[in-house]
């Protein structure tokens, strides 16, 4: 290409992006053209057969990204301090806010919130949601001054059910199994706490979960998820931990390289079987990014993101219509 050319290319690029185009749509914008210090929500089109994958980040932005191309693809903007994320199986993605006391949800790809639920006056630090009824889980984390819970909104909306515990006190990290059975934890202690809330319970009960020998504690779990065989601790590398009628077995683990403290969440397009992947959030002096590691393999990364991501701490996977 010429340099006219090129210029003329670069003159008609920005006249779309501040005109929109001539049937007065609003054109995408193109990752390598948004301005850093752009605040509007955006997203490509043509998403809904890609799977994506959401981060929130420390500077209040959501970034989205092609999972399998590893491209932004939009950058979502409403939020005061966006913390944990979660997908249902319509590709619904659920984003809480702490410090608005809110839960954002959005459709696979879509640029504006469909709803905000009001988590007030809870400050809600993680979700997952229930395969079975489409049920909302949030673990409120309300800091040292006020217990904090788990909030329970059915379908997804309305007002929620809260349940606590005060061995536990607050809540950063929850998972429900295929079943609807929910495991949450307290995220950090000395050692860390865990909760069962099974089908139909009424309270949560508190249980040990066991760890790789018999001294194990468990001092920073970033996260819990469920890998579509077993629930999955988060504590530097990854543990495999079955819940039979209230009582916690140890399975295995999956080292990671670099390990991670931080939410992950693993890859997994059939809800039959085991997950394949994993993406692990990490942030340190020497690396901020999102890695893929290999599942239940683990080991070093297969990729690493790192552009358009900010002291990650909360991550999800929304599967596109294949």
């Amino acid at each position: 290409m010429n340099e006219r050319n090129a210029l003329g290319l670069t003159l008609c690029v920005s006249l779309a992006l501040l005109c929109g185009c001539a049937s007065g749509q609003s054109a995408a914008r193109p990752s390598n053209l948004l301005p850093s210090t752009a605040r509007d929500s955006w997203m490509s089109a043509n998403l809904a057969s890609q799977d994506l994958l959401y981060v929130s980040n420390s500077d209040n932005e959501v970034t989205v990204y092609s999972y399998s191309q590893h491209t932004l693809v939009g950058v979502l903007t409403d939020f005061t301090l966006p913390r944990g994320e979660c997908a249902d199986a319509s590709g619904d993605v659920y984003i809480t806010d702490y410090a608005a006391e809110q839960i954002l949800e959005y459709a696979h790809g879509g640029g504006k919130p469909l709803k905000k639920l009001d988590d007030a006056p809870d400050s809600p630090y993680a979700c997952s949601i229930d395969p079975t009824t489409g049920n909302l889980a949030v673990a409120n984390d309300d800091g040292t001054s006020k217990e904090g819970n788990i909030a329970i909104y059915a379908g997804a909306s309305g007002t929620p059910t809260r349940y606590a515990d005060s061995s536990l006190y607050n809540f950063e990290g929850c998972a429900y199994d295929k079943h609807g059975n929910l495991l949450v934890t307290n995220g950090s202690g000395n050692p860390a706490a865990f909760a069962w809330l099974p089908v139909g319970g009424t309270r949560l009960v508190t249980i040990r979960v066991p760890g790789p020998d018999p001294s194990w504690k468990w001092y920073n779990v970033g996260a819990i998820e469920w890998d579509g065989k077993y629930f999955v601790i988060n504590d530097y590398n990854l543990y495999r931990i079955s819940v039979t009628h209230g009582q916690a077995f140890y399975i295995g683990s999956t080292s990671l390289d670099p390990g991670s403290y931080y939410p992950f969440w693993i890859y997994n397009d059939n809800a039959a079987e085991q997950g394949t992947q994993v993406v692990g959030s990490v942030y340190s002096d020497s690396h901020n990014g999102v890695d893929y590691f290999n599942y239940p393999g683990g080991g070093d990364p297969t990729y690493q993101i790192t552009h358009g991501v900010d002291d990650p701490s909360g991550v999800t996977i929304s599967l596109g219509k294949h």
